[in-house]
């Protein structure tokens, strides 16, 4: 396939060919926060400047590989021993919003925010609920799975959600016996977690049952019982064989609709939701990532140093989902020493619509326009304002825009509206919204404090903002 040089984000040869930035498409800091958005969260000042000075080569490697150290100064080996230790905190009478909150505080303090975005898109799309599992413990035993295989080996990540203890209580296969097997994750493996709707049929369906019978969890541990196994031949996409579980994975793999139906649902979380990709485009994406032994972090790359990535067509075609929308401005506004209290995070997290361990069905959460609507926008203000508090709370009271505006701008009331219309939304505000921002900078009743934070108000509450 040859590359062209001619913009066309319809053209695979254009699209996935590496970005240059030039005169058209300068790499600016629309760009540099462009790429933190979608491959990890609103940057902090600092990130905007260093990766604007180090260009897309540097800063995609940094994200993809991680960083030495975390926003808060704290080092990538210092920060995962906190999680560990956080996590392995956990017993079985652990609550939801406990894990929920452990979790919130990886991705505030996360080295390696890449990877956490891609925790978050495995727990959506093998979406499990902790309403019906009810065990946190192993929910975040699930959660640490995603993230050891988050840019790692699918074949590897599908054949061990087949043996997770949470996915086997979620999808009812703690039933499937030799006798009377159950469907439940057979189809769900098929339909939602490799090949997509229609790419097989009932009797694949049957079959593949078949080969997980047997597969229990006993004291909140995977267990194989061979007498509840049928070890008899069966025909699974038309491979014939006594497969058992564990064999599974492979035979759906080896159908091109696998690497087709993981590559839409990359494009559809790191480029476009609106936008539906053609096959002609999602063809050689999948084949690289067929070519690699399905190495996850192959499309992952090619997606985020494309051509079309980078394309203006591209910037802001996503919706933030309320747990990208609060870590987000959470890092942005460098609100690390102290944090807000990640159990209140949870919380309002759940209110805009997004209850992290208890996604509503086995599909996850739609995305996209769903995440907007009044009273989610309503709980979105109401973060905002929480976090912009001057009150003592689990939200408030430890965000200071003011200060922050000190720290990296000119200190001066001339300055603040471009400055914080800069770090949270670059190019993007409508030119009213720009002017009621640049109004509330300089309202001579408001102390600097007061000016600093309406600023702040305004823009997280803006139509824009609300968009990856």
């Amino acid at each position: 396939m040859r590359a062209s040089s001619t913009r066309n984000p319809s053209d695979p040869a254009w699209a996935w060919k590496p970005f240059e930035p030039s005169a058209a498409r300068p790499w600016n800091t629309a760009a540099v926060a462009h790429l933190h958005r979608r491959a990890g969260f609103s940057p902090a000042y600092e990130s905007l400047k260093r990766d604007l000075l180090d260009g897309p080569g540097t800063s995609i490697d940094r994200l993809i590989t991680g960083e030495p150290k975390s926003a808060s100064g704290t080092t990538a080996a210092e920060l995962e021993s906190t999680f560990a230790a956080m996590a392995a905190q956990l017993a079985p009478s652990a609550d939801l919003v406990r894990i929920q909150s452990i979790w919130l505080y990886r991705m505030i303090f996360t080295a390696h925010p890449l990877r956490e975005r891609m925790t978050l898109f495995w727990h959506n799309h093998f979406a499990t609920s902790d309403v019906k599992v009810q065990s946190p413990l192993l929910m975040q035993r699930q959660n640490d799975l995603f993230r050891a295989q988050a840019l790692g080996d699918f074949r590897a990540l599908v054949t061990a959600i087949g043996r997770d203890p949470a996915m086997l209580i979620w999808l009812d296969s703690t039933i499937n016996r030799k006798a009377k097997p159950n469907e439940n994750y057979a189809r769900e493996v098929m339909e939602l977690f490799t090949l997509g709707r229609g790419r097989y049929t009932e009797k694949d369906i049957q079959e593949a049952a078949r080969a997980f019978t047997g597969w229990f969890v006993v004291r909140d541990q995977f267990e194989e019982v061979p007498r509840q196994h049928d070890d008899g031949a069966k025909s699974v996409l038309g491979q014939r064989g006594n497969w058992d579980g564990d064999d599974i994975p492979g035979i759906l793999l080896k159908q091109p609709a696998c690497a087709e139906f993981i590559c839409g649902k990359l494009y559809r979380y790191f480029v476009s939701e609106t936008d539906a990709p053609s096959e002609k485009l999602i063809t050689p994406l999948a084949a690289a990532f067929r070519d690699s032994g399905y190495q996850i972090a192959k499309p992952v790359e090619i997606i985020l140093r494309s051509n079309l990535f980078f394309d203006p067509t591209t910037l802001r075609r996503r919706v933030k989902s309320p747990v990208e929308f609060a870590v987000g401005t959470i890092r942005a506004l460098e609100v690390l020493r102290p944090t807000v209290a990640t159990g209140d995070l949870a919380n309002a997290c759940s209110r805009m619509g997004q209850s992290l361990f208890a996604p509503p069905s086995v599909a996850g959460w739609d995305g996209g326009p769903g995440w907007i609507n009044s009273t989610a926008m309503l709980a979105r203000a109401n973060l905002a304002l929480g976090l912009l508090s001057e009150a003592d709370g689990g939200l408030s009271g430890r965000c200071k825009p003011w200060e922050l505006f000190v720290e990296h701008g000119s200190g001066k009331r001339k300055d603040l509206a471009g400055f914080f219309a800069l770090l949270l939304a670059q190019d993007a505000l409508a030119p009213e919204a720009r002017r009621q921002i640049e109004q509330a900078a300089m309202a001579t009743n408001a102390s600097d404090q007061a000016a600093a934070r309406e600023v702040v108000r305004l823009v997280l509450t803006s139509p824009e903002y609300q968009l990856a």
